[in-house]
């Protein structure tokens, strides 16, 4: 039977060449009985793939690669990747999520010829981003990742642009948007940061947005995106094209605003699967490849209670007009809080009240055009 499945990888594991001041994951492995479990093996790799083509058995694979930093295993690896899945009968769609700075000629064409989807971490300008993303000399990253996004745009690569939004940043919203623009970076996403679950102490207040921070940096955002879409102008922004697509009658697909957590599948490089990437602490382990099918590990207690607690219980969300838009946030996002409450709740409702009509507009435009 045909299914799809998608897959996260950590070939690195919390290795990085860079030391990111806010980096979740350098805090979690921290926190790990085992900080750092090597680089993937070619065995795991091969295991990998065989799990796949047993699960999706000609279906759809979305594999993606992330860290530490996922480059730093090398080239051979993914030739080798390229190499065990084609002969597969599932379809096989690769992607990589990395900060940019190992971006090579030789990486940049394979990245092409294999059709590599390339996320790049970039905070706007280079004031902001060499405010955070640095090396472990403490060094900005800015010029580095520059010259690895003009590697991609020489080699034609698909590739779009994750920027983390700390305080910082979200009182500069307007520069951060404009750089991007200019750089026609037009597919981009903006993540609020969030720290590492079990590392929710006050050295992260630097970063963290508070609920009016939230609400004022989202409405700023969307009325630039708005102004650009309504001219024309085509600019993603993976939050606000979700919302837009609800309207047109679409799902949701990103996965921290479908309301209910699915199992992300992440993927550690010792081999043991985590539902999610904010929860990859030994304690979360669904299985490990090496022993466990993917069906197996999706009947596993952890698993299935994971999915179940992700549901919202604010009794609030039950009677909120904005329930369909919101469906009570990301799981992540409400387990340090009080009573379980999504910690953006009256800054999303905000936003909603704010923006409702010009996503509808939006929606009813692009509807008249098919």
């Amino acid at each position: 039977m045909m299914r799809n499945l998608s897959v996260m990888v950590k070939p690195s594991s919390s290795k990085c060449n860079l030391k990111c001041k806010y980096c979740f994951y350098n805090s979690i492995a921290d926190e790990r009985e085992v900080s750092d479990y090597g680089f993937l093996s070619e065995e795991a790799l091969e295991v990998i793939v065989n799990r796949i083509e047993e699960y999706c058995d000609g279906g759809v694979c979305n594999i993606g690669f992330q860290g530490g930093e996922p480059m730093l295993i090398g080239l051979d690896f993914y030739k080798k990747l390229v190499e065990l899945t084609s002969s597969k009968k599932t379809k096989f769609n690769f992607m990589i999520q990395t900060n940019g700075t190992l971006i090579t000629e030789d990486f940049a064409k394979f990245f092409y010829d294999n059709k590599f989807l390339v996320g790049v971490s970039l905070d706007g300008n280079k004031d902001m981003h060499d405010l955070n993303r640095v090396n472990h000399s403490q060094n900005g990253s800015f010029k580095e990742v520059m010259k690895g996004i003009d590697l991609l745009k020489k080699y034609n690569v698909d590739f779009n642009i994750l920027v983390v939004v700390t305080r910082a940043l979200s009182n500069k919203i307007e520069s951060c948007y404009k750089f991007l623009r200019k750089n026609d970076f037009n597919y981009i996403q903006f993540i609020p940061f969030i720290e590492a679950l079990e590392d929710c102490n006050n050295n992260n207040l630097n970063f963290h947005l508070t609920s009016n921070q939230y609400e004022n940096y989202i409405k700023r955002l969307f009325d630039m995106w708005y102004e650009d879409v309504s001219k024309g102008n085509m600019v993603s922004i993976r939050y606000f094209d979700n919302i837009l697509g609800l309207f047109l009658g679409q799902e949701y697909e990103a996965c921290d605003m479908r309301g209910v957590c699915s199992c992300q599948h992440i993927i550690e490089s010792d081999g043991r699967v985590y539902p999610c990437d904010f929860y990859t602490y030994e304690k979360y382990s669904i299985g490990n490849i090496f022993d466990e099918s993917f069906d197996h590990m999706h009947e596993n207690e952890i698993t299935r209670n994971f999915i179940i607690e992700s549901v919202s219980k604010d009794k609030k969300c039950e009677t909120c007009k904005y329930r369909a838009l919101c469906r009570g946030g990301c799981k992540r996002y409400r387990a340090t809080t009080k009573d379980n409450k999504y910690m953006f709740c009256e800054a999303n409702y905000k936003f909603f009240e704010y923006s409702y009509d010009r996503f509808r507009e939006l929606a009813i435009k692009i509807s008249n055009r098919r």
